[in-house]
Parts: structure tokens; C-alpha cells; sequence
């Protein structure tokens, strides 16, 4: 389930698999993923956090929807992701109150809490690991969930040459709890998206900005995109 991003080569899907989604910041309880895990069959989720607490508070859920029948399968990587141009390693702040709130960015919100520890992570662009895509078995990937406390708009920049192989992703607009998290404002991230040839659109299972690669606007009503439905 958790593998080591030192020797990622391959995401290793298996020949089942007709649905691929990628899960950035797994928070507390991964209550993203589960509701994708609930929901669909033959799904495959890679998913992102490097932070150990919010892993542990997640791996007794996953393994409790994978061991459903639907052949679904879930890989974690406890690494970080931005818009770095090669591997680095980075601080990474753990929050004592909630792991979800934990970030590459200090804190600076009274209401966030006492850090809990300062550690030292690994920190990729999600292009990085996309060159180990399996892009001759799938014409896309269907979504890309961002939860990354300040960090959000840095890592879909972090996509590269892929964005255009995405058919919807999902960040939070945070720019006010973290130091140096300013840009990461919806406003942002809505010019971006427009330039790269994404459309924001409102979607009923989801609050926090999404939007559609205009390539696949015909898929808009067939791909299942969800946020929190049932944890």
C-alpha cells in the first residue's frame, strides 16, 4: 500500500483497472478517497501526504474499503509535491491539533494550533512521478483531488506537460493561514486554469473550486468526482 518514493518506477495498476484518480493531502481519515472507494469499481488511487500521522489515521479505512469485493487498489507515497524543478528535501510542518492542517508552509493562524514538529520531507512535482504513468493504457487521468494547505496552485504548475491529460481537478484556495501562501488564491488559480485550457464549473459533490479540461467536456457527466460524501 505504501511505497518508497525512492524507488518509484512504475504504478505498478493492475490489469483490472479502468479508473484512475490522484488524492493530494490524504488529511484525516482519507475521507476523500474513501467516498471514491465506496463508490466506484475497478478504481485505482495514488495518493500523496507526507505526513506519518495523517498515513496512520488513514491505513485502517483503506483497508477496510479495499477488502470490499470491487477490485479496487490504493498506493501511497509519503512525499510532498510542489513546483520544484528536481527532487529536494523541505521542512514540513505537523500540526498538533489536526495532521490536515499540517504544510511545506509555516503557520501562521492562531486557529490552526501549536506545531506539533518540524520535519524533513520529500518533495517532487507531480510531473516527476506522472513520467511513470502508464499513458499507453489510459488517454487520461480522471482527477486530481488538491488539499495542501497553501500549496495547491504550485502543485497543479507542478503537472507540466500532463495538465492536458487530466480531465478534472479540485484545490482549495488557501492563502491566508500559511506564510508565502498569497498567490494561492481562487482568483489565481481560475487565470491559470483558463490559460492552460480549463474551464471552472460548479459541481453538485464538490465545494471547493473544480474544474474540466474543455478536451473533455464530454466526460463531464460520465467521470465520478465526489468530496466527503460519507465520512
Amino acid at each position: 500500500m505504501i511505497i518508497d518514493y525512492n524507488n518509484f518506477k512504475s504504478f505498478n495498476i493492475p490489469e483490472n483497472i479502468k479508473h484512475v484518480k490522484i488524492d493530494v493531502g490524504l488529511g484525516e481519515q482519507n475521507v476523500h478517497s474513501n467516498t471514491w472507494l465506496v463508490d466506484e469499481n475497478d478504481l485505482y488511487i495514488l495518493a500523496f501526504d507526507p505526513n506519518p500521522d495523517s498515513i496512520n489515521s488513514c491505513i485502517p479505512f483503506i483497508q477496510k474499503q479495499l477488502s470490499r469485493p470491487n477490485n479496487n487498489t490504493m498506493h501511497i507515497i509519503p512525499a510532498a509535491l510542489s513546483n520544484v524543478e528536481k527532487p529536494v528535501i523541505k521542512k514540513f510542518y505537523k500540526m498538533q491539533k489536526d495532521p490536515g492542517t499540517s504544510s511545506l508552509l509555516e503557520p501562521i493562524a492562531n486557529r490552526l494550533g501549536p506545531i506539533k514538529e518540524i520535519i524533513d520531507v520529500g518533495c517532487f512535482s507531480l510531473e516527476y512521478f506522472l513520467n511513470f504513468f502508464p499513458w499507453d493504457r489510459f488517454e487520461y487521468i480522471e482527477y486530481i483531488k488538491i488539499d495542501a494547505q497553501g500549496e495547491d496552485l504550485e502543485i497543479i504548475k507542478s503537472i507540466g506537460k500532463y495538465l492536458d491529460r487530466i480531465v478534472y481537478i479540485t484545490a482549495e484556495p488557501e492563502s491566508n493561514d500559511y506564510k508565502n501562501s498569497e498567490n494561492n488564491t481562487e482568483y489565481n488559480m481560475e487565470i491559470f486554469m483558463l490559460e492552460k485550457g480549463f474551464i471552472k464549473i460548479k459541481h453538485p459533490n464538490i465545494n471547493d473550486p473544480t474544474f474540466i479540461n474543455k478536451k473533455y467536456f464530454h466526460l463531464k457527466d460520465i467521470i465520478y468526482i465526489s468530496f466527503n460524501k460519507y465520512f
